[in-house]
Parts: C-alpha cells; sequence; structure tokens
C-alpha cells in the first residue's frame, strides 16, 4: 500500500510518464499480492507454532506422525516449523501452517496390541495358555516399564481372547495386550511378536497362513 501511495505521488509530480505508470501500478499490485499471500502463510506458521509451543505437544526426541503421513523423531521445533528424521534418516521439515494433526508416540503410556491367526485344528485352550505363558514372559522381563495402576497393581500383558473368526482361510485371531511406558513402546511391541512365535513353535501350535482348496469335478476325475 505504501509503495502504490509512492508511485502515485511521483505520477502527480510528472516524474514518471503514463506508460510507465501503467507499468509500475501493475507490477506493485502483482508484488503486493503476492507479499500479502506469502505474510499470510508465514503468520499461520507462527500461529500454529505458538500453539504447538505453548502447549507442548511435541519435544525434540519424540517418535510422531504428523498428518499421518509423515513419521520420524523430533529433531526441532521451531515458531514456523517442525523438523524429523525419518526411519532412512532423512530430514523432513514441515511448515507448522500446514500441520493438521500430530500422533505423539512418546506421551506418557501406550497400549501394545499384538494379533496372531491360529489354525483352526489348534485346540483353543491350548492356545489360550500358551499366550498366557508369552505375557508371563513380557510382564516379568519388562517389568520396570509397565504402567502401575497402585503401587503393587500393574496394568501388564494379559489375554484379551479370540478376536476373529470369520476368515475360516486363515485360522481364528487371538490377542494378548499390555499398557507400557511410551518411551519403550517399539521395543516391546517387536519383543511381544517374537514372543508369541517362540511360544507358539515350542508348544507345536500352528499358525494360521491362506490355503487354497481345489475342488475336482466328476469330469476332471474321468479324464484323469
Amino acid at each position: 500500500m505504501f509503495c502504490l501511495s509512492v508511485i502515485f505521488i511521483l505520477r502527480e509530480f510528472e516524474v514518471v510518464d503514463a506508460t510507465a505508470f501503467g507499468s509500475i501500478v501493475t507490477g506493485a499490485s502483482i508484488v503486493g499480492i503476492v507479499a500479502g499471500v506469502a505474510s499470510q502463510s508465514i503468520l499461520k506458521d507462527i500461529f500454529n507454532g505458538f500453539f504447538i509451543l505453548f502447549e507442548k505437544q511435541i519435544h525434540v526426541g519424540d517418535f510422531i506422525v504428523i498428518n499421518e503421513e509423515f513419521k520420524g523423531s523430533v529433531e526441532e521445533v521451531g515458531i514456523r516449523s517442525v523438523s524429523l528424521r525419518d526411519w532412512d534418516l532423512k530430514r523432513i521439515t514441515i511448515p507448522n501452517g500446514n500441520i493438521n494433526s500430530i500422533r505423539n508416540y512418546s506421551k506418557d503410556v501406550m497400549r501394545v496390541i499384538v494379533h496372531v491367526r491360529v489354525s483352526y485344528e489348534e485346540d483353543p485352550m491350548k492356545v489360550l495358555e500358551s499366550l498366557q505363558e508369552v505375557c508371563d514372559i513380557m510382564n516379568e522381563k519388562y517389568k520396570d516399564y509397565l504402567v502401575k495402576l497402585r503401587p503393587s497393581s500393574y496394568l501388564g500383558f494379559k489375554v484379551y481372547g479370540i478376536t476373529d473368526i470369520e476368515k475360516i482361510s486363515i485360522g481364528a485371531k487371538y490377542t494378548i495386550t499390555g499398557v507400557v511406558n511410551s518411551e519403550k513402546y517399539f521395543a516391546i511391541l517387536r519383543e511381544a511378536k517374537l514372543q508369541v512365535l517362540i511360544v507358539l513353535k515350542k508348544n507345536n501350535i500352528k499358525i494360521g497362513y491362506p490355503t487354497n482348496i481345489n475342488i475336482l469335478s466328476n469330469e476332471d476325475n474321468i479324464n484323469e
């Protein structure tokens, strides 16, 4: 606006002619529009950044997912942008104005959920007993990272039970869960999956997998 005012004053005093005046005004208008859009973007970044910092939504070192798309460990939280380091060690910088959602895996506590499909041929009670064995192992190994409900009570691993029997060609789905400190979430999740495989194999329990059933017609049998 200031630039346009100066241009009009120069025109009044005939410092610039009519042809040059039109070109200058057009150019100044375009620059003004671009500057306005840029300033709006910057203000949006700063506005969102203020709330991210003020509300302490994330901290350096947190593992987060932004907009259900960008994931990694937080390297920098600024007033205009957030920088992450992803699994491939690439640095990703997202303007705060583009951040619509943040999922923070490092906030307090998280629930570990492990599913496994077991062949329908297996005895359900034997499977449940084996999964309880897994829970006992996890509760002992990671007792320092289990969430305490009371000084003497933990929200440790437990067998949730059978959670799906619809996919007949694969097997019944069983689930175990546990509430842990978020700092060890991924390590405990990997260990829980490993223990499920180890214990089921030890107890000779078959994990479900897709199978193909070929049905031969009478004509096929005759041709053979």
